[in-house]
């Protein structure tokens, strides 16, 4: 899968969450009564009787119970949720958004960075990110060589995976051997955990 187009994603579904947060309970509730409708079901929410119990020696004040049904249901079920959803989302946003930071580099070189010493220093990140111990699948500078001599692109805007295509249909894959490498580790599945 594309890291940008991943993170970009997420964002988009934790946005439509939050703003689910304030105004999906109304919608779920019309929702609810015109399948109830539909069904023939009459559309109420039982009350439930609470339960007090009489304490000796209380020092605490009791919360006020909610007695509203639907109030209940919302803070209770809904936004409890919808909050674990989200919080879900951000971690795997942030997550997606580290990665795909490391991994920037393959994409932006051939628009030019703002210097060519942070092209160098992410080139530098993006092999000790795949460095263990003294071993590394890139060596930093010929990267760095193979990113300056790197032909013309054909589209202006390329993905990670457009750019592994435009090596092979170019038979370019042994000229640039760290291109490749790199990419193949962008897609690699190691990052990946399962969905919600």
């Amino acid at each position: 899968m594309h890291l940008d187009v991943a993170v970009d994603l997420l964002k988009k579904t934790e946005d439509s969450l939050c703003s689910y947060r304030h105004t999906g309970f109304v919608s779920a509730q019309i929702s609810a009564k015109e399948i109830c409708e539909e069904m023939n079901v009459v559309a109420v929410l039982k009350k439930k009787r609470l339960r007090s119990t009489k304490r000796e020696f209380s020092y605490e004040a009791f919360d006020e119970p909610l007695t509203d049904t639907r109030k209940k249901l919302e803070v209770s079920f809904l936004t409890a949720v919808v909050d674990v959803a989200v919080t879900s989302l951000r971690e795997r946003t942030e997550m997606r958004s580290n990665v795909a930071s490391k991994f920037s580099v393959l994409i932006n070189f051939p628009a030019g960075l703002s210097a060519d010493d942070e092209m160098e220093k992410q080139a530098k990140d993006l092999c000790n990110t795949l460095k263990c111990g003294d071993h590394t699948d890139l060596d930093f500078e010929e990267l760095i060589i193979e990113m300056q001599s790197f032909p013309q692109w054909p589209k202006q805007k390329m993905t990670t995976f457009d750019l592994l295509v435009f090596l092979e249909e170019k038979c370019l894959l042994e000229i640039y051997p760290n291109l490749c490498l790199g990419d193949i580790e962008h897609y690699s599945p190691r990052d990946v955990t399962p969905a919600l």
